[in-house]
């Protein structure tokens, strides 16, 4: 394993307002355990991910499960369990062999009550399955054996793609939220913690036409309520406008509590009904070579300590220039703003996709980016991807956030952060290494871990 030094080690604990140091990544060779609060290190080699589908990471009692497809060889899906105690990494295990090498199929997770870990995976719409595995309570790398669960499908084309597990405990069920139903977001319950699930729901239904898909990003309270940004159809095609939701006791809400509709008897909710945070230009790509004209597309959902949704999206302009855009509500109106410079697309055939927009999901004004550029200016340094933090308010823009390097002169992409959360613990991972495409990549999971005040 390549353990990550910085030369400028961030500090140990942050007070409230404080962000942390610049720091470069030197690789060298030395032993796997990292020494110190805030040092970086490598959590787990080979671990390229998607971001439609979490919790793609989770800490458990101290231990950082992280699920990945490898983006060579066999591309199996797989976990990996790092002791977050000691720094040092416990090992690998295999979920599935041959799993398509593409990085829509990562493993999520869910702690179910005995402790043990839920991992569920799916391939990226080839069948109507889902996979898991549950782990021992006892030991983070025994699993049992793989049990699959097959979907009823209203037509054959109704194929699966990208988990999403959030447990509302009031209801006493699990929701898996993915791509289902008419390429809708659709789900299934379960109320045995993932062993056996209902036959599917159509959660959020396409009004575009035709085989566009809304794409979904979640987050929750894990007590009663699941918060939702959805877009209209695909980046690629079509000019998305931002729309958000709450789900609970089968009904659909805007952020102010105002009931929009009931699932069971009114049916899956469109974009019409929905909350419109950003008007994108409802423009549908004209040719080949980008994407379609002010293009939303959601990277990241969190709430704050009262509840309130925060949003990290992406907007394309064109392939050399997309942006970063936070969406805030706070009790009363939403703030919608500009907030960094996302840079140049990852690669031509997808020119929506960049190094993605994270917010810490138990604090959201903590946010994490991934650029090529200067994230204030857009100044491009002919530099790679690199990872920078700021303390972000609703009342902050582009032009006054003071963006902070996290990483600098790499030798190659850092790219889509993930922030955790335990106790008075951040955790932040993100991809590190050679990405060409969502199946042809190798990529590790790395990053450090901080201590923050509760």
């Amino acid at each position: 394993m390549r353990v990550l030094f910085p030369s400028a080690l961030i500090p140990a604990v942050l007070c409230a307002q404080a962000l942390a140091s610049t720091i470069n990544l030197v690789e060298v060779n030395a032993p796997t355990k990292a020494v110190a609060d805030g040092q970086m290190v490598t959590f787990m080699e080979h671990a390229g991910w998607c971001w439609y589908q979490d919790p793609r990471a989770i800490v458990h009692d101290g231990t950082l499960f992280i699920g990945a497809v490898r983006g060579n060889g066999s591309g199996a899906a797989h976990v990996g369990v790092f002791d977050l105690s000691t720094m040092e990494p416990l090992g690998t295990v295999l979920m599935q062999d041959n799993f398509d090498r593409d990085d829509h199929n990562s493993p999520v997770f869910h702690v179910r009550d005995d402790g043990s870990v839920l991992a569920t995976y799916a391939k990226h719409h080839r069948d109507q399955f889902h996979y898991s595995r549950i782990s021992d309570s006892s030991d983070p790398l025994t699993w049992s054996e793989e049990f699959k669960h097959k979907r009823t499908p209203k037509s054959r084309n109704d194929k699966v793609t990208y988990m999403n597990l959030y447990e509302l405990e009031e209801e006493g069920k699990l929701y898996n939220f993915y791509r289902g139903i008419d390429f809708n977001p659709t789900f299934v319950t379960s109320t045995d913690e993932g062993k056996t699930w209902s036959e599917p729901v159509h959660f959020f239904k396409n009004e575009v036409g035709g085989r566009h898909r809304p794409y979904a990003r979640y987050a929750s309270n894990y007590t009663d309520t699941v918060f939702v940004s959805v877009t209209d159809a695909h980046p690629r095609n079509f000019g998305n406008s931002l729309y958000y939701f709450e789900f609970r006791d089968g009904n659909y809400y805007k952020a102010d509590g105002t009931l929009i509709k009931n699932l069971a008897s009114d049916g899956a909710l469109a974009p019409s009904e929905a909350e419109k945070i950003f008007v994108g230009s409802g423009q549908k790509r004209q040719g080949h070579g980008g994407s379609a004209p002010r293009a939303a597309w959601t990277s990241s959902i969190a709430t704050d300590a009262m509840g309130y949704p925060h949003i990290g999206y992406t907007l394309y302009l064109d392939n050399e220039d997309l942006r970063f855009r936070m969406a805030s509500w706070d009790g009363q109106q939403w703030y919608d703003r500009e907030v960094a410079h996302a840079g140049k697309c990852l690669y031509l055939k997808e020119t929506s996709y960049t190094g993605l927009i994270t917010l810490d999901p138990i604090d959201p004004s903590y946010v994490f980016i991934s650029t090529d550029v200067d994230p204030n200016t857009g100044e491009d340094r002919g530099g790679k991807h690199e990872i920078y933090r700021a303390r972000v308010t609703k009342h902050d823009n582009v032009s006054t956030i003071e963006w902070q390097a996290v990483t600098r002169d790499s030798p190659v992409r850092n790219v889509r952060p993930v922030v955790l959360r335990e106790d008075d613990k951040r955790v932040v991972i993100w991809n590190r290494g050679t990405f060409n495409t969502f199946v042809d990549y190798d990529l590790d999971a790395v990053g450090f871990v901080e201590s923050v005040d509760k």
